[in-house]
């Protein structure tokens, strides 16, 4: 290596810092050398400068190959090394040769406890199905709370309450006549006494319409 190792006054020739770059400085070093020839400066160029810069150079060079940037710049970062065919080697064994039975053990059991809990959870959701002979047994009497119950619908003789809540609040309600839109209940003496459901608005009834028969003389209901 050159024994000139002013680098910072090196730089300062150059006009770069120390993280300028192997390249950078290359181009910089051929420019600075061609402005201080004696080719272009004539009787005035400085020799000896030159001369300094070119060992300078040259020490930035050794320095190079030596550590492998230029000096005074950030050491590069190590490389990671490859691996080599016996660490692989190693490594696949590892697991086999280091690690204990009980994590294998321990997932064997959390899968047969999971396995267990769906069974628990299959038999308590079809428990209900499973007839008993127990008439006290909530086997039989589950399973019809399942069932689906018949819809409620509109009869002759209910009282407005029961009506209400079938067919809920009419558009118009008058003392003998409820109207849901084309379709109406009538009433008499409290209770439904005949109705007739519009296609357009189809009441919740057996049939489209129904009249009960007025039982009091002269064909008048008999409220009493």
């Amino acid at each position: 290596m050159s024994e000139d190792t002013d680098f910072v006054s090196m730089y300062e020739e150059l006009g770069l810092d120390a993280e300028c770059g192997m390249d950078a400085f290359k181009q910089a070093y051929r420019r600075r050398v061609a402005a201080l020839h004696p080719d272009m400066q004539g009787d005035d160029s400085d020799l000896p400068r030159l001369q300094r810069l070119n060992r300078m150079y040259e020490a930035t060079l050794d320095f190079h190959r030596l550590h492998g940037r230029l000096p005074g710049a950030s050491a590069p970062p190590r490389a990671t090394r490859a691996p080599a065919p016996s660490d692989l080697d190693e490594a696949a064994w590892a697991p086999d040769i280091e690690a204990p039975a009980a994590p294998r053990g321990r997932r064997r059991y959390l899968l047969a406890g999971a396995l267990l809990a769906a069974l628990l959870y299959w038999l308590g959701a079809h428990r209900t199905s499973i007839p008993t002979l127990d008439p006290t047994g909530p086997g039989d009497s589950a399973a019809a709370a399942w069932m689906p119950r018949p819809s409620k619908q509109l009869e002759l003789g209910m009282d407005p309450d029961q009506a209400r809540r079938i067919l809920g609040n009419p558009s118009a309600e008058h003392p003998a006549r409820w109207q849901y839109g084309p379709s109406w209940v009538d009433f008499e003496c409290g209770r439904v006494s005949g109705w007739y459901s519009a296609p357009a608005r189809p009441l919740q009834v057996e049939r489209d319409s129904a009249h009960q028969v007025a039982a009091g003389p002269h064909g008048a209901a008999d409220c009493s």
